[in-house]
């Protein structure tokens, strides 16, 4: 039975009910041709016979099987076939693939074992990892809430999950019952509510009181917060000082380095490319941030400087008049 199951929807948990799918697609998750791989593994034993498993002729009709299929993902380094047709693998290479056939038959036999509930609950768990909300376009633009005092209940539970709380809302994951995540979610939101309802917290939550919450509701409070939104002892004066900077001039000069170096058209509509290139500098320079955090920021920049007369270079509108 092969088990080459698409994951980009959450609408597999409906159309894979039984066991089989799911073990199938959780084996995919830890190796993509697991499936070809147990097909494999079945017609050398109905060859071979199962208890010839893992000898060198067992490993040879596994291996010439394999290679039959174009995206089998397995193929051998030091290819040899015999007068008659058959595979003949190195020693290396029959070492490389009883390894990787094991891998493949251990972790089959321990979800086998695993209880229905368990299983589904890794499975709900893969999904996940394909949701809307794991996306990098469901990260919050943590310029845009530093900007806002106090945040609801249902704000504040998605920031401290990491999520933008424009995307990822309670009415978004209505309708995944079984999402771990959004199970999380409704949880950490009836807390938060239930504090609301009973005085302890006010209903207009500010931020500064987040890493609180974090502890209260047992969650890890997101280190990015740390880094980018909440504001340490002594911000302010560091914010006064900033302010009484030249920030035009120092805007210029970002989106100058934006447009020369990676590519950025304050122009076009789309800028995709160039922002993952500067979300890619900035992380290998260690500061974590998004690229809706990054657009929004040069966009900001931009609504200023625009405005300023005699643009020229890397700045100026192309389809205006030659200066």
């Amino acid at each position: 039975m092969t088990f080459r199951v698409l994951i980009g929807s959450r609408t597999l948990a409906t159309r894979c009910p039984n066991r089989e799918a799911k073990i199938g697609t959780l084996l995919n998750r830890q190796n993509r041709d697991s499936s070809w791989i147990l097909w494999a593994i079945d017609i050398a034993d109905k060859e071979r016979g199962s208890s010839a498993r893992f000898t060198a002729d067992w490993l040879n009709t596994v291996a010439g099987h394999l290679l039959y299929i174009s995206d089998g993902g397995w193929t051998p380094a030091n290819p040899y076939e015999t007068p008659d047709g058959e595979i003949d693998l190195s020693p290396p290479d029959a070492e490389r693939l009883q390894r990787l056939i094991k891998l493949v038959v251990d972790e089959e036999a321990r979800l086998r074992c695993l209880s229905d509930i368990k299983l589904e609950d890794l499975h709900e768990r893969l999904l996940d990892e394909s949701g809307f909300f794991s996306q990098e376009s469901a990260r919050p633009d943590y310029a845009h809430w530093s900007r806002r005092p106090m945040w609801s209940a249902e704000e504040t539970v998605a920031l401290a999950l990491d999520k933008d709380p424009r995307r990822v809302k309670a009415l978004s994951l209505k309708e995944l019952r079984k999402s771990p995540f959004a199970k999380k979610f409704r949880r950490l939101l009836s807390i938060v509510n239930r504090a609301i309802e009973l005085g302890e917290i006010p209903k207009g939550i500010e931020r500064d009181n987040l890493k609180g919450l974090c502890s209260r509701m047992d969650i890890d409070f997101p280190t990015t917060f740390e880094n980018e939104l909440l504001l340490s002892e002594g911000s302010d004066s560091l914010r006064a000082k900033a302010a009484s900077r030249d920030k035009p001039t120092l805007d210029r000069m970002i989106l100058i380095m934006a447009v020369e170096h990676y590519g950025y058209d304050p122009y076009a509509e789309e800028n995709g490319q160039a922002l993952k290139a500067i979300v890619a500098a900035l992380e290998g320079a260690g500061l974590k941030t998004s690229m809706s955090s990054v657009s929004n920021n040069l966009t900001d920049a931009w609504k200023v400087i625009k405005l300023q007369p005699g643009l020229k270079g890397p700045l100026k509108n192309p389809g205006s008049p030659a200066a």
